[in-house]
């Protein structure tokens, strides 16, 4: 009979990351802003050179928190008509030991409809790890039921082989949009990789399938004294089906001038339905620079999903030789670099 462990980090991991977080892309809040996370067409989007980092933290419970690591970059080929991206996203669980490393590369199409309508299809190859200290971990064998005890060391079979694991990961992905709406759907995990640390009772991820959609507002046509020249809305959501989990995803960035204001909403269904968290960001472009911070406001519902409190941070550059004499337009939405 398989030794049951019952240790903290699987007890964190498996039930509280594995099925609250699981859907949230890697633990990336701001879809709007990251869109490629849902969809790695976004790579290609607007045939933009672009760079940015990433820092999460989420709080876990009083005494731990996940640290999260972002790094993102794409290259367009304009003469060719195609884009490649590349991310890396790292991030470790302190008292457990658990690291995780996930790294994708995007091959991202571009094919024009019409003179204003684009289209990105886009396939993806990732490459995962994961790892946790068997030190920090408690087996079966190691607890003394009439006492309460727990022994220094386990001669259970399973204790040294669960340590790491290593796994491929396929994707495809799809964008439609103008300079005034977007749709997108993406495929994730379609080889259904095996990330079981003990390959006995293996743990294969399901296929995540996802829809993204946006359209953008000019807030001030006219020009109004009252608002900044450039003046946008900018509303985004997602809809993200996961194994047994759905997460909708809505987000409502206003663009007034250079700075930037947005509210975000996350709802989960895993066992029943339940808003989950509200989200307030705030940003700052300068120049080919975008500034962000966002947190995260959760909703503890018990027996329902476990949402915690997360804060955000992020630096993005764009290279686009053009991009400053066209900075004042802010519009999130555009074509013209497309040309």
């Amino acid at each position: 009979m398989r030794s049951k462990i019952i240790t903290y980090c699987v007890l964190l991991t498996t039930l509280l990351l594995g099925r609250s977080l699981h859907a949230q892309e890697e633990y990336i809040v701001n879809h709007s802003k990251f869109m490629q996370k849902s969809n790695p067409s976004y790579f290609g989007f607007n045939s933009l050179n672009k760079v940015g980092v990433l820092y999460n933290t989420i709080k876990l419970n009083e005494y731990d928190k996940l640290d999260n690591k972002y790094f993102f970059g794409t290259m367009t080929f304009q003469d060719q008509g195609f884009s490649l991206g590349v991310d890396i996203n790292s991030f470790k669980i302190q008292t457990t030991g658990l690291t995780t490393n996930l790294a994708n590369v995007s091959y991202v199409y571009k094919l024009q409809f019409d003179n204003n309508t684009f289209f990105l299809p886009a396939v993806t190859i990732g490459f995962g790890s994961s790892s946790v200290n068997p030190a920090n971990l408690i087996f079966e064998d190691q607890l003394n039921t009439s006492t309460g005890f727990i022994n220094s060391e386990s001669i259970d079979k399973l204790a040294p082989v669960i340590s790491s694991v290593n796994y491929f990961d396929l994707g495809a992905s799809f964008i439609l949009h103008t300079d005034k709406y977007m749709a997108g759907l993406s495929f994730k995990h379609l080889n259904k990789p095996n990330t079981s640390y003990n390959k006995e009772i293996p743990f294969e991820k399901p296929i995540q399938i996802s829809l993204q959609g946006a359209y953008e507002f000019d807030l001030n046509p006219y020009e109004s004294r009252y608002l900044p020249r450039y003046s946008y809305l900018y509303a985004y959501g997602s809809f993200t089906k996961y194994g047994d989990a759905l997460l909708i995803y809505l987000s409502q960035d206003f663009q007034l001038g250079e700075f930037s204001i947005g509210i975000s909403e996350q709802a989960a269904s895993l066992n029943s339905f339940a808003l989950n968290n509200i989200g307030v960001s705030i940003g700052l472009a300068v120049e080919n620079f975008d500034f962000g911070i966002l947190y995260n406001l959760p909703f503890k519902s018990p027996g329902i999903v476990y949402s915690p409190s997360i804060f955000e941070l992020f630096i993005t550059f764009d290279f686009s030789v053009y991009r400053r004499n066209k900075r004042g337009q802010y519009n999130r939405l555009q074509t013209d670099n497309y040309y």
